[in-house]
């Protein structure tokens, strides 16, 4: 059964992003600022040992196109904001029913799968997609550090159109 229901209107759209970018008046070739980092807040969220409070983040900044945060969330370097953007930047309003977390342990890590069900809130006629999320965390071993002990995404159904330079998917 489903029990949790995350519904998120899109923050800007893809003109005004593009007239943001036009503002600073950057060249075509011009390396871009990283992004800026998370309120402490999110820093907060995104360290926190509660897996489900790491997947909520994650879709809220899906479902605000805060698509840098939600990035930061992955641990691969080949899931960026602009694929992410890609993926889900034509949903109008992201909504996401998901799962309780399953969490199980293994060799060191700890794993947790969150299942769920994508859809389109503003547009029914976007068929929904069924997932899941799959993050992996270090099992409190002596000597981990901060980032081995926060959840990260490792896999993700949702976005398996997502491919990495080496042809392989999240």
């Amino acid at each position: 059964m489903l029990v949790g229901l995350l519904s998120l209107a899109g923050c800007g759209s893809a003109s005004d992003q593009a007239g943001e970018r036009d503002k600073m008046n950057l060249p075509g070739t011009a390396e871009l600022e990283p992004p800026p980092a998370p309120s402490p807040q999110q820093a907060a969220q995104l360290g926190s040992r509660d897996c489900g409070e790491v997947v909520e983040l994650y879709l809220e900044a899906l479902g605000g196109r805060d698509y840098a945060l939600a990035a930061r969330v992955w641990d691969d370097p080949a899931v960026d904001a602009a694929r992410l953007e890609s993926v889900f930047g034509g949903y109008n309003e992201l909504q996401v029913e998901w799962t309780d977390p399953f969490i199980e342990g293994a060799a060191g890590s700890l794993y947790c799968t969150v299942a769920g069900k994508l859809t389109d809130a503003q547009d029914r006629t976007t068929p929904p997609i069924e997932g899941t999320l799959l993050l992996r965390r270090v099992n409190d071993v002596p000597g981990a550090t901060p980032e081995q002990l926060r959840w990260t995404l490792r896999s993700s159904t949702f976005v398996e159109q997502i491919e990495r330079p080496d042809g392989t998917e999240p």
